[in-house]
């Protein structure tokens, strides 16, 4: 399947530098790796598994254009569909399995680009390691006067990107808290789709669980099937201080006062957790939420300013 990258410059310049051209390849690449790992694994600083190596091969087909029209570059990129064999995803959204068949590499950086950029779209396709790609693909530019426009002759929205832009995706950055240690206990689920990742059902609903020592630690979990399970590990999140999964250290049979200080940890203030559950509906009594959760150092306008969210 056949895709755009064009470049336009104000000034009119004509030709690609070598660096440019070397710094847009490679940024291109590494967006596209790590939004598939982040879609089959559910987080995309996971190394690139040997069978996906050729998935997301990405060949550039011709370089055309002048200093009035821009350069366009033509890029090729298959499906994904006979490429990753029986695709496994995040267990939260199965439906993933499907739509990914029917993408590319390019279509998924385009998607990233979007999910980064576009005020309304779904953040859960991005997380830490991903946006530090995004952000490294600063490195394409060579002035402010240039922006990138990305497409695939309208099948997938297209997209653009100038140097301003990567000061909304630094403030996502910013936005998406960096690991924290944290203990959990829970039910060991089955697993699901994949030998390094687990599902542990608290009070508090799922948590994604990824284990990166897989063969001695995944065969000693296996006494906890169906059993109660404390995991000691490091929380990553999305944007914004939602939990993604747990990085699995440690984990033991429950102690006695487990229950009372296991906790799915979050990163969003109390605020945030009230407005979140009240846009989800998951709260029928949003005053009832504010009770206990206080930090109590808000004024008296941001107070004013939650009532007026709550009536939205």
């Amino acid at each position: 399947m056949n895709y755009d990258i064009k470049l336009i410059r104000k000034s009119g310049q004509s030709g690609v530098d070598f660096d440019q051209l070397e710094h847009l390849a490679h940024s291109t690449r590494q967006i596209a790796q790590r939004a598939l790992m982040l879609k089959v694994f559910g987080y995309s600083g996971v190394s690139l598994p040997a069978y996906c190596k050729d998935a997301v091969r990405i060949r550039l087909e011709s370089v055309t254009g002048n200093a009035s029209e821009g350069i366009r570059f033509l890029l090729d990129a298959d499906p994904f569909a006979g490429k990753l064999g029986t695709l496994q995803v995040d267990v939260f959204r199965p439906q993933l399995a499907e739509e990914l068949r029917a993408l590319t590499p390019m279509a998924l950086v385009i998607q990233t680009f979007r999910a980064a950029l576009l005020p309304d779209a779904e953040k859960n396709d991005l997380d830490k390691p991903l946006l530090k790609s995004l952000l490294s693909f600063k490195k394409s530019f060579i002035s402010g006067e240039e922006t990138f426009f990305f497409s695939n002759r309208g099948t997938v929205p297209e997209v653009s990107v100038t140097l301003d832009d990567f000061k909304r995706i630094e403030l996502l950055n910013d936005d998406t808290p960096e690991p924290r240690k944290t203990i959990v206990m829970g039910k060991l689920d089955e697993m699901k789709y994949s030998k390094s990742r687990f599902v542990l059902l608290t009070r508090e609903g799922p948590v994604n669980v990824l284990v990166r020592q897989q063969a001695d630690e995944m065969v000693a979990l296996k006494d906890f099937f169906g059993e109660d399970v404390t995991i000691e590990g490091e929380a990553h999140f999305r944007p914004g201080g939602l939990l993604s999964f747990i990085e699995l250290h440690t984990f033991a049979a429950p102690g006695k006062t487990d229950t009372q200080f296991s906790r799915i940890p979050s990163a969003l203030s109390a605020r945030q957790q009230v407005l979140f559950k009240i846009k989800k509906g998951k709260s029928l009594n949003p005053l009832a939420s504010l009770l206990g959760q206080w930090p109590g150092d808000e004024t008296d306008e941001e107070y004013e300013q939650l009532l007026k969210d709550m009536g939205k």
